[in-house]
């Protein structure tokens, strides 16, 4: 039988670690190990690593799902998997927990134990399609994003459908590649060249100022906007 001392340290994966582990992560992994997850998970938080984009985490709400373990090499120590874990999930070591996994036992599993603030009414499907619309245009970490890695890995809880279906008529879209890129889009800036106020004088270039006084007047920086007006 191997001790607890001697076991080989491996992450439990259920959401973008799955598909995202981060170089870091990475690097340390040999092997993956198909396993369902021994507590329900569910979209029950918003994080900032995803622009707010809802994700998922142990949720009383949810189900087991098929994720997996992704077994770490040989001399990867106890502390240094959880510090890489940490940084990875961005909390703090201390919410880095060991679980049990059935029919595991010559593994040690961690997994990162995750608030879950969302109340019911933002965890309803059109809440969490509305916060994926919001999380879009930060870069290709949003809540489109980790939704579809999500459903590419086969991870599918309870609200997954019924979210997914929310999301694609608010974007009016029929597949999420096609949601993402039309919200993508829609949050765009407008590039229009900003408009300058006929008494923003702060911001008149020494040619302008010329301009504006064509009768020899002498140029002087003042701002109309502190001064009062009489009749």
């Amino acid at each position: 039988m191997t001790s607890s001392a001697e076991r080989r340290i491996a992450v439990l994966a259920y959401g973008s670690l799955l598909h995202t582990p981060g170089d870091e992560l990475a690097e340390r992994i040999v092997s993956r190990r198909r396993c369902r997850t021994p507590f329900p998970v569910e979209y029950g938080r918003r994080s900032r690593r995803w622009n707010g984009g809802p994700v998922l985490v142990p949720h009383p709400d949810g189900g087991a799902v098929e994720g997996a373990l992704l077994v770490l090499a040989d001399g990867v120590a106890l502390g240094d998997a959880v510090d890489v874990l940490a940084r990875r999930e961005g909390c703090r070591p201390a919410g880095i927990r060991q679980v049990r996994v059935p029919g595991d036992g010559d593994l040690r599993a961690l997994s990162a134990s995750l608030p879950r603030p969302l109340t019911p009414d933002r965890s309803t499907p059109e809440a969490l399609a509305g916060a994926a619309r919001d999380s879009v245009g930060a870069g290709e970490r949003n809540g489109v994003a980790y939704l579809r890695g999500a459903l590419r890995a086969g991870i599918v809880t309870p609200r997954t459908p019924a979210y997914a279906r929310a999301l694609l008529a608010l974007a009016g879209a029929r597949t999420l590649e096609e949601a993402e890129r039309r919200l993508v889009a829609s949050a765009a800036p407008t590039r229009e060249e900003p408009q300058m106020a006929w008494d923003d004088v702060t911001r008149w270039q020494a040619g302008d100022l010329v301009a504006a006084f064509r009768m020899g007047d002498p140029v002087l920086p003042v701002d109309v906007r502190d001064l009062g007006y009489r009749e």
